[in-house]
């Protein structure tokens, strides 16, 4: 059985904080306001020999996709598809309106970004991704480029590893 543990400290302009749940079965209210922690169990994975888990952040969604973040977390085995699902996923969750960056933030990099709407961790076995949904700015990847490294989808110019985003 693959599990996803989900941890969200959602914010927005009012200060208020919403519940996310990626399986009802699993809903629990959290004893405070501003942080929401579930645990969440993906029965799609059962049957399988081994079990990997999932650890997916959510540190601002005002946009309200971490559930489409936690599906894709899930959904691939193979790195390179987990890193293009999450982008695909927080693309298309976000009305196709912003654009979206899937970093290993294991290698070092820079970020310019203006109104981020979005930001989250996920891990793939020991490596952590950061997950950003914004408006404009740039992102500058100072390791490794490859799927299995970064994905980005929106409005941009690329010159090698330096991406310009604009708004739609």
């Amino acid at each position: 059985m693959k599990k996803t543990i989900l941890s969200v400290a959602l914010a927005t302009a009012v200060s208020s904080t919403l519940p996310v749940f990626a399986d009802a079965a699993e809903q629990k209210t959290a004893p405070v306001s501003t942080t929401i922690q579930q645990t969440v169990l993906n029965k799609a994975a059962e049957g399988k020999a081994s079990t990997n888990a999932t650890n997916v952040n959510i540190n601002f969604d005002v946009l309200g996709i971490a559930n489409a973040l936690i599906n894709a977390a899930n959904a691939n085995t193979n790195r390179e598809g987990f890193v293009k699902g999450l982008m695909e996923s927080a693309f298309y969750a976000a009305g196709a309106k912003y654009n979206v960056m899937v970093f290993n933030l294991s290698q070092g990099y820079e970020t310019r970004f203006n109104g981020v709407k979005t930001f989250a961790t996920v891990k793939y076995g020991s490596i952590t991704y950061g997950v950003w949904v914004f408006e404009n700015g740039s992102f500058t990847n100072k390791g490794d480029g490859g799927y299995i490294n970064w994905a980005f989808r929106g409005w941009f110019d690329r010159n090698g590893g330096f991406v310009n985003f604009r708004r739609p």
